[in-house]
């Protein structure tokens, strides 16, 4: 089934009868649908300015237990009010690394005091990048600071990007390690390891798993570590195809996952967004899709 949503038309500020029917479609009130806490890291393809097009795919079904075997930045994660378990999984061990130290409410507090007081340069960037720590801790803190102070937080061969004005200021990341370390404690598992393994996990609890992995036109080369070839979008299709768990997956809006996936659900999703990297601002047309094995 294939259905095609004007969301930039539903989400205009301006007052339109498509608003009235979004907040139908909802069903429930922002309180309990939303928690918009901030990711803590920064990550190419974050789906933290897309959440409010997901929304309405978390928010109007009944699950106990959230999976995401793609984590990265984790937006939908901390956007969403917390599961009472969940399961979050990466392929990247730097990147759960710093997820589990952030998680450990002792670390994190270190972590916190270390960076409050960084003044990054680009000579400060260079020898970072350069710089080999030894323990989880050590190499939590290099990951986080990188990642701050990397053009769009891409970790795979990083290149300066901090704005002394219009990045996120050192002074500010506390507050979002402190908010993320209270998303993560309790009933959160942190793990390394492969899509499949999470995709397939058996549970009693009634489960919905929110997959992003990487598009199938993207340049994984620029913006991964780990590359994603066709027979691993191949695979990702058959577990889904065949697992009794409710998934909301994210992809690019091509032919080929349309044709992939024309067993599912494929929600066509259009949106307007920013793009900042000057003084001037654009905005475009974003086109994605939503695949899911369960009535919205």
């Amino acid at each position: 089934m294939n259905q095609q949503l004007r969301l930039f038309d539903i989400y205009d500020d301006s007052p339109k009868s498509t608003n009235i029917k979004l907040d139908t479609l909802r069903g429930i009130s922002r309180a309990k649908r939303v928690d918009n806490v901030r990711p803590f890291l920064r990550y190419p393809g974050s789906k933290y300015n897309a959440a409010k097009f997901i929304e309405p795919f978390w928010a109007n079904i009944e699950f106990d237990e959230y999976r995401e075997p793609f984590l990265g930045g984790g937006a939908i994660f901390f956007k969403m009010p917390k599961s009472n378990y969940s399961i979050l999984n990466d392929i990247d061990e730097e990147l759960i690394n710093c997820y589990r130290v952030v998680q450990d409410p002792v670390m994190v507090q270190r972590l916190k005091s270390d960076v409050s007081s960084v003044m990054p340069t680009r000579e400060w960037f260079e020898t970072l990048k350069h710089s080999k720590p030894v323990d989880e801790y050590a190499r939590a803190l290099r990951y986080f600071m990188i990642n701050r102070t990397a053009y769009s937080g891409i970790m795979n061969l990083p290149n300066w990007g901090f704005h002394p004005i219009k990045s996120v200021q050192p002074d500010k990341w506390p507050d979002r390690l402190q908010s993320a370390h209270d998303k993560l404690v309790d009933n959160v598992e942190l793990t390394n390891t492969h899509f499949r393994d999470i995709i397939t996990h058996k549970s009693s609890r009634r489960v919905w798993m929110f997959v992003d992995p990487p598009y199938y036109a993207a340049d994984q080369k620029r913006a991964y570590k780990m590359s994603f070839n066709v027979e691993d979008h191949l695979e990702l299709n058959e577990l889904l195809k065949n697992t009794k768990h409710m998934f909301c997956l994210t992809y690019d809006n091509c032919p080929q996952i349309k044709e992939l996936y024309s067993w599912a659900n494929i929600y066509e999703l259009e949106w307007m967004y920013h793009t900042a990297n000057s003084n001037v601002t654009t905005r475009k047309i974003g086109k994605e899709l939503i695949i899911t094995n369960y009535d919205l």
